[in-house]
């Protein structure tokens, strides 16, 4: 999404605006300075005021150099309506259900211009989405089967979104708030410290003699550093912009160059310590611990890494691709030695957090870590200046997750007020005939289709409301059912027709971004089937014993590299179309194990593996 190019004032303005708005969240995080109600206020308040400078009426037109004055009277506009809100809030508690027309008009005002920004930053899906769970509110009674309700006034409907705590300033604001916006200033001041490039540079170090060398250094990087900005997009144009053009010089064709990019990025969102931004309402959402969240993703994240690894290692096997020439890889000594200080902030998060801080506060203090750190290296001493600037980056990053609040805001208050979680339970078990897998496979279709132009974050949000209440009602745990939908919220990062991650390295690549992403799906397959088995074999969540988890990963080990080399056409040789179908379906067979399943599985690869190996001997001899 082009922003406006600021010049002059605006851009003045823009900028101290950010570092403001990160600097306040950033103290409050560690030291507690705000109360719920401004913090509420102000988190939305920075995000539409910002959002109006940078992001055009028409989108896609950034060449304006100056804020228009009408996007200023709007700014205004929001200074008015969040301001009254977080001045009136403790007098609208003695009138609850009796507002006056302050409140009203304050609350329509709020609204549209939600809206608005929402519709300039990410496109007219959650729009759409949102708008539709407004208006069911008004029209219930027309509502189809058991979806009607007597319906609502308008003003007890914004009353409900904007004056109270349920609608736009609920849950969903005070997540962001509280624990995303200082995970993204990390991830900005990770960038300005120089440790986004450090991770980049081992990640090479490491690959000397490897088969596309370069492709597994966006998947090692992008695994690092998606985990800490915790943002898809970010992370594909943070570690896209060093691997994309390595990956192509080496013999990869542009779009799967894009596409491995983007699946690598995607699996940031899942790797802890910080995981995506819905992690932590997936937290806040099942009332969990964010460190058992986190824990209970470990096994998976690293799954799905193997295998885009896995992927990528047949992929250059076959097509015959190897590595950038030896003396342009950096010794690994010498970069380790350079940057090794960098893990500190990784390993101080996961400290503070299983010794029960809040994550919050584990960001704040990896921010005052990674500026110390800074100035331990040669070229990226964070002084002053380089301070504000990783302020300004943290506030700006925020601003395209947080543009989706105010819709996420509007559908679950929808949600709640028309009481439709439980009536959605039941409508989902009636999709699905009562079947369990199909449900489950359901989720995964409305990921790919409330994705399209929308956060995962977002997607996320809508899809715990709708598909989670009838998982549980079929009988899942009500926090791996929230897992299976955060899981699923990511399939439209890969999948075609829009697929925001798949563009976004599409546009370094300068590739076809439709290539790309139908490329981008073969290089996450996993995170199409991975989440059925947190049902079904909770020991990969951990949920059981060591002894079950033990096997269940013994088995992925091995079905994964089958399943890739299936898919890719390459095992120790070339493999005919047969001899694909054969291995992949030996690698499902292991990936959802069982007696007779791995009995064939094994027996399948060991057999596969001896045939080719004869086979590469003979032509040897010959």
């Amino acid at each position: 999404m082009k922003t406006r190019k600021l010049e002059g004032l605006g851009r003045i303005i823009f900028r101290y605006g950010a570092i403001a708005f990160s600097s306040i969240f950033l103290l409050s995080a560690g030291l507690g300075i705000l109360d719920t109600v401004t913090s509420r206020g102000f988190y939305i308040l920075f995000n539409v005021a910002l959002s109006f400078m940078i992001y055009p009426v028409i989108r896609g037109q950034g060449t304006q150099k100056k804020i228009p004055w009408y996007d200023i009277i709007l700014i205004l506009l929001a200074v008015a309506s969040f301001g009254y809100w977080m001045l009136e809030y403790s007098n609208y508690v003695m009138r609850v259900t009796m507002p006056n027309r302050y409140d009203f008009w304050f609350g329509v005002i709020a609204i549209i211009l939600l809206f608005e920004i929402a519709r300039r930053v990410l496109g007219n899906t959650l729009l759409f989405v949102a708008g539709i769970f407004l208006l069911q509110l008004y029209f219930g009674p027309k509502m189809p089967g058991i979806l009607a309700h007597p319906g609502f006034s308008p003003g007890r409907i914004v009353e409900f979104m904007y004056s109270s705590m349920e609608g736009v300033f609920g849950i969903i604001t005070n997540t962001f708030a509280t624990y995303v916006l200082p995970f993204i200033i990390l991830g900005a001041f990770f960038e300005k410290s120089g440790a986004g490039n450090f991770f980049i540079r081992l990640a090479l170090s490491l690959t000397k003699g490897w088969a596309g060398g370069p492709a597994k250094v966006a998947v090692i990087a992008s695994g690092i550093f998606g985990s800490i900005s915790g943002s898809s997009v970010a992370n594909v144009v943070s570690t896209g912009a060093f691997t994309i053009p390595m990956m192509k010089r080496v013999g990869f064709k542009a779009e799967e160059a894009g596409a491995i990019e983007a699946a690598a990025s995607t699996g940031g969102q899942f790797l802890p310590p910080v995981m995506g931004a819905g992690a932590f309402l997936l937290a806040t959402l099942t009332e969990t611990p964010y460190v058992t969240i986190i824990s209970m993703n470990v096994i998976p994240a690293l799954l799905y890494f193997y295998w885009v690894g896995t992927a990528v290692h047949y992929r250059a096997k076959k097509m015959n691709i190897g590595n950038l020439p030896d003396e342009e890889i950096p010794d690994f000594k010498e970069t380790f030695k350079e940057g090794w200080f960098f893990v500190v902030p990784l390993i101080l998060i996961f400290v503070m957090l299983f010794q029960g801080y809040s994550p919050n506060l584990a960001a704040f203090y990896a921010v005052i870590s990674v500026i110390v750190l800074s100035w331990f290296t040669k070229d990226y001493k964070m002084g002053f200046r380089q301070i504000l600037d990783g302020l300004e980056l943290g506030g700006k990053n925020n601003l395209s997750v947080g543009s989706s609040i105010g819709m996420l805001g509007i559908v679950m208050g929808g949600i709640v007020l028309a009481g439709l979680g439980a009536k959605f339970g039941a409508l989902i078990i009636s999709l699905s005939f009562g079947s369990l897998f199909l449900a489950i496979a359901l989720t995964a279709v409305v990921g790919v289709f409330v994705g399209m132009g929308a956060t995962q974050t977002a997607t996320y949000i809508i899809i715990a409301m709708i598909v989670v209440p009838g998982l549980q009602s079929l009988g899942v745990d009500r926090v791996v059912a929230h897992i299976i939908a955060f899981w699923f919220s990511a399939i439209s990062n890969v999948t075609p027709p829009v697929c925001v991650s798949a563009f976004a390295a599409a546009s370094i690549a300068e590739a076809d971004p439709m290539k790309t992403g139908f490329t981008g799906v073969k290089y996450s397959f996993l995170l199409f089937i991975l989440p059925f088995t947190f049902h079904y074999f909770p020991g990969i969540l951990m949920l059981t014993t060591a002894l079950d988890t033990t096997y269940l990963v013994f088995s992925m080990l091995i079905a994964i590299p089958a399943m890739a080399a299936g898919i890719q056409g390459y095992f120790q040789d070339h493999l005919n179309l047969f001899q694909r179908a054969l291995i992949f379906a030996a690698g499902i067979a292991l990936f959802f194990p069982g007696y007779q399943t791995d009995i064939f599985g094994f027996g399948v690869i060991i057999g596969m593996f001896l045939y080719q190996r004869k086979k590469k001997k003979s032509l040897s001899t010959v």
